[in-house]
């Protein structure tokens, strides 16, 4: 779908609402808001006040991207850079920040997992290139510039931290599924789970290939129910992260437009 034209859209915001006690991969921090200014509080005059909240986060908290230098093989990144002589504690990368990252905007493709399966995924399902050439084989396939989102259904499990994190693994996409997505001339690749492939798998191929090998940004932790529950296809997707300098992951507010009546 090109870039939406005049007239009237649904637009569906695929970001999971950021709260305390929300999912968090272990080993990152969680996300903690903490109103710190009470409205009464401190009065203006002619009854007036205001309030303000502290938000604490990580660059990997809820519906997020993975930026180049997350990933790195061999101590280099996206472009053959030399990745352990340019990070510090203070700044952060040095190189290949998540600030440097470009809008990402395009036409987008949903691939639903439970509609392609027939019933609900399970930690062993790994989405390749024979399962991508199942669902496009009836829907227009991914061009250069597509951004890519698969549905495993795990959304439905954000309200249960435990549920939704499952130690045990979760299905995803596997490295020759990548491989046809970067094929395809794909822009970014997203998912509903924590992690951008199937788990467990400790040397991440489907992350290395796309962010170390291609320079292609992870979307993760996306919220994808509602547009599944559409049966929408194919729209209009935009991202944006923020201006972290030094960052190697920024939260996101992505959505995905879609033709009224489409």
């Amino acid at each position: 779908m090109p870039w939406p034209a005049a007239g009237r859209f649904t637009v569906y915001d695929l970001a999971f609402p950021l709260r305390n006690g929300m999912p968090h991969a272990p080993g990152l921090p969680a996300t903690e808001f903490e109103l710190v200014k009470r409205h009464g509080d401190v009065l203006l005059g002619a009854g007036i006040s205001t309030a303000a909240e502290r938000i604490t986060l990580g660059g990997h908290s809820g519906s997020h991207l993975d930026g180049w230098a997350h990933v790195s093989r061999d101590g280099r990144i996206f472009g053959d850079r030399d990745i352990l002589a340019s990070q510090t504690i203070a700044e952060g990368m040095l190189v290949a920040g998540v600030a440097e990252m470009p809008p990402i905007l395009g036409p987008g493709h949903l691939v639903d997992l439970p509609r392609l399966l027939g019933r609900d995924p399970v930690a062993e399902d790994g989405v390749g290139a024979t399962e991508l050439e199942r669902w496009f084989a009836a829907r227009p396939e991914p061009s250069p510039g597509s951004i890519v989102l698969l549905r495993t259904g795990w959304g439905r499990r954000w309200s249960d931290p435990d549920s939704y994190l499952a130690p045990g693994g979760f299905p995803g996409l596997v490295l020759d599924g990548a491989r046809w997505l970067t094929d395809h001339g794909v822009a970014a690749w997203g998912v509903d789970t924590l992690a951008a492939e199937k788990q467990p798998d400790a040397t991440l191929p489907v992350h290395v290939h796309l962010l170390v090998e291609r320079g292609i940004p992870v979307l993760e932790m996306l919220n994808l129910e509602a547009l599944a529950a559409a049966g929408v296809g194919e729209f209009f997707f935009t991202a944006v992260a923020l201006p972290i300098v030094g960052g190697t992951g920024s939260p996101l507010r992505p959505l995905a437009f879609v033709p009224a009546g489409g």
